[in-house]
């Protein structure tokens, strides 16, 4: 495939995910596959399922670029360990090192970060809220200063904290029933699916 046609990458996710489909212990992304398995046993069954299956459609994985049978393993920016799945340590540091905001371009890429990990975050949007407020009327590239309110400087605070303290995704386990929790109010809805 070339480089740099627009659709491209959605166009390979499409191709990988019908070269690998069926094979539900799987997580590919892009050329980026995660094979989930319980043990060394399942996951050397899994990986030669997964490698028949690329050879059939005449694809190659580099070895030298490739993680095999580890207990954790960082994934599309994220840690993922025999419990679940969390931040990876440096990206929630970076954040609590993030200097308040001074403009509106900025504030848009801290909010960024923010939403790409929101599902870890309780009360994200509700969080966020106050924060977004100073994005209305503005461009994406704006660079007018920030008026900063206290309150909305601690809103900031608390947003780098409640990350600091970003919880742990637990992966469900199919044996167990589900439970499904939602609210709302005047700035957000939420549900979280747990067990």
């Amino acid at each position: 495939m070339s480089f740099g046609l627009k659709n491209a990458p959605a166009t390979f996710q499409r191709f990988i995910q019908e070269v690998l489909r069926e094979l539900d212990f799987i997580f590919p992304y892009l050329d980026d596959i995660l094979i989930a398995s319980k043990s060394n046993k399942e996951h050397e069954i899994y990986l030669n399922l997964v490698l028949e299956r690329l050879n059939t459609f005449g694809l190659r994985i580099n070895i030298s670029k490739s993680v095999f049978a580890v207990e954790e393993i960082e994934f599309l920016r994220y840690l993922i360990t025999p419990q679940g799945s969390r931040l990876l340590p440096d990206r929630f540091q970076a954040i609590m090192n993030y200097i308040r905001p001074e403009n509106i371009q900025d504030l848009r890429k801290f909010l960024g970060i923010l939403y790409l990990y929101r599902r870890y975050l309780k009360d994200a949007a509700k969080n966020r809220a106050l924060l977004h407020e100073y994005l209305k009327g503005f461009k994406k590239k704006d660079k007018r200063k920030i008026q900063w309110s206290d309150e909305a400087e601690k809103q900031f605070e608390k947003c780098k904290n409640d990350l600091a303290n970003a919880t742990l995704l637990s992966f469900p386990n199919s044996e167990l029933p589900l439970s499904l929790f939602t609210d709302a109010s005047d700035t957000a809805i939420g549900a979280v699916l747990q067990q």
